[in-house]
């Protein structure tokens, strides 16, 4: 009896042990979940939902991936996209971000993909006036009202990082009242839990990366830093207000494009880490040809400029706006002649400053491929690794329409290859043949270009602005010809005598043949055009250029890599 006692006894003071400890985790926890809320931006809860998706989808992956099996496959897609956008919805902030950065990429995945990042680039929730407050009142010690004449507290616009406000300068003389136009200023505000966040989100998104290429052995972590970087720049409103002016610099220093392009003016007085201030400006978005015809404004010119200035910054001044969706590029009346369109370049966050050596062999590559010659475009390819075999491929991720190196070679493998695959065997190479292609494709992964990331997807929204406008502007005609200026800003003009009689005939006929294909590229757009009018004419959909290279590429990326690309990858 003594003994059952005692063993009772025992198992009462265990039992009253385990509840204390269970008492004390649970408060513990309580306590974490309460300080990570109201003094850590629930930062660590965050990369706790992280590292649940994270593990979970390994998990799936590694459990459920069948490769002869297109429908499981598809399934697992299914539920991974559904994951990812739950995990966005109760993140937001960075990983908003991070998140467009994929969808720019997600139109050649698979289609759950493309629709979890349909809506992604819509505006971000709105924070409070309190919060607005605090913010404003820790950058300079003061009150948003005591500093301005007038601020609104509604925003005009909210996104992922910051929200803007419309506000009005006090003016210059208390006993002169601006006129009705005069003083109005755009007040970006960081929002207070992005730098909490920033650093927690960022290591998250590469501990991800670097477990995904780990596990499934596909090479993707080597953008992890590059990419971490630019979010972090994109973060401080003071490296915008920098990019801002240093734009307007060299904007002032282009002769073609300083009468048709304004930056609106920094006031650095009202610009710190988390608030940047800049003139507003009332102007509709680039692909809004409601109100450009309203405005009696020509949607090609708006287009050929907005065009050239991308092409100005990509090729010769090789600091390049990494976003030109078409709410940052605005388009007004110019007020020195009213009957031509302005462009208002804004959002400066997101720059990407290329490396002079990449800039040359850049603009290199882009003259290269319209002269034919394929050494220059396989060394580069090469420089950049990737493999010499698969520089076809590359020429045309950088034109963005389908280019052949060495056509007759193609022709003949096409042939030796023989029967058509069904489209089962399509399917299944959609799914499983794209990671070996790219491991294929890639030499070394570390010698690629990390500013090249950031470049195509410049190219490729502002295909999908043209596109949209019915594909007004000669695009490609318009790239070569900054790429030739770009080229000689590096490569000066060299006589007979320094290059030698061969060099210097080659170099001569190259130019020639540079202008010919333009002259070739102007004529086939014309009869592009003619060929869409004609269409319209007829009652039928009209097709310009982007069209039918978006049909070229779409068909060159099913034969190549098996991969089904939606319009979206066209979409501005």
């Amino acid at each position: 009896m003594r003994g059952a006692a005692e063993s009772c006894s025992s198992d009462r003071a265990a039992l009253r042990h385990y509840f204390e400890v269970a008492g004390l985790v649970g408060l513990a926890g309580v306590g974490l979940w309460a300080y990570d809320k109201e003094y850590n931006a629930s930062a660590f809860r965050r990369s706790l939902r992280t590292l649940v998706f994270g593990v979970t989808l390994a998990l799936d992956f590694k459990l459920n991936f069948d490769p002869n099996d297109a429908d499981k496959i598809d399934r697992i897609h299914e539920r991974t996209a559904q994951r990812l956008s739950r995990l966005v919805d109760q993140n937001v902030g960075m990983y908003v971000k991070l998140a467009q950065a994929l969808a720019i990429q997600a139109a050649i995945l698979p289609k759950p993909y493309r629709e979890a990042f349909a809506n992604v680039f819509d505006g971000a929730p709105a924070v409070s006036w309190e919060e607005v407050v605090r913010v404003f009142r820790n950058e300079f010690g003061c009150h948003p009202d005591d500093a301005f004449d007038s601020f609104e507290r509604v925003p005009l616009a909210s996104a992922s990082i910051a929200q803007v406000h419309k506000a009005r300068l006090k003016t210059p003389d208390p006993n002169t009242p601006w006129k009705d136009d005069e003083g109005w200023v755009a007040v970006k505000i960081r929002k207070e839990a992005v730098p909490k966040q920033m650093e927690w989100d960022l290591f998250c998104y590469r501990v991800l990366l670097w477990s995904y290429e780990k596990i499934f052995d596909l090479p993707v972590a080597f953008v992890s830093q590059y990419v971490s970087q630019q979010m972090r720049q994109e973060g401080n409103l003071r490296n915008e207000a920098n990019n801002a002016m240093r734009t307007s610099r060299y904007l002032a220093d282009e002769p073609t494009l300083r009468d048709r392009v304004m930056v609106p003016k920094v006031y650095d007085q009202w610009t710190g880490e988390s608030v940047m201030t800049a003139d507003y400006v009332n102007a509709c978005r680039l692909t809004d040809q409601a109100r450009l015809k309203a405005m009696k404004l020509s949607t090609k010119e708006a287009m050929d400029t907005a065009t050239e200035l991308f092409s100005a910054m990509v090729f010769k001044w090789g600091f390049v706006q990494a976003d030109p969706h078409p709410g940052n590029v605005l388009i007004r009346a110019n007020p020195k002649s009213p009957s031509h369109p302005e462009l208002i370049l804004i959002d400066h966050g997101l720059y990407v400053d290329l490396p002079e050596t990449f800039r040359h062999e850049y603009c290199l590559l882009w003259q290269s491929l319209f002269t034919g010659n394929v050494s220059e475009i396989e060394n580069i390819a090469v420089k950049w690794g990737i493999r010499r075999q698969n520089s076809d491929i590359f020429a045309s991720l950088t034109l963005l329409r389908p280019h052949r190196l060495r056509k007759k070679q193609e022709e003949e493998r096409a042939k030796a290859d023989g029967e058509q695959k069904t489209e089962e065997q399509i399917r299944l190479e959609q799914r499983v043949g794209l990671k070996e292609r790219l491991k294929t494709m890639l030499e070394s992964e570390e010698l690629i270009p990390k500013e090249l990331i950031f470049v195509t997807r410049a190219m490729r929204m502002m295909q999908g602005n043209n596109q949209a406008v019915g594909s007004v502007s000669n695009r490609i005609n318009i790239l070569a010809h900054w790429a030739a200026i770009g080229l000689a800003v590096s490569s000066p003009q060299q006589s007979l005598k320094q290059l030698g009689l061969r060099r210097y005939a080659t170099e001569k006929f190259r130019i020639v043949v540079f202008k010919v294909v333009l002259v070739f590229i102007d004529l086939g757009f014309l009869l592009t055009r003619i060929r869409s009018w004609w269409r319209e004419s007829l009652g039928k959909k009209g097709e310009g250029l982007e069209d039918l290279l978006q049909q070229q590429v779409t068909d060159m990326a099913r034969r190549e890599f098996g991969v089904e690309i939606g319009d979206e990858a066209f979409a501005g």
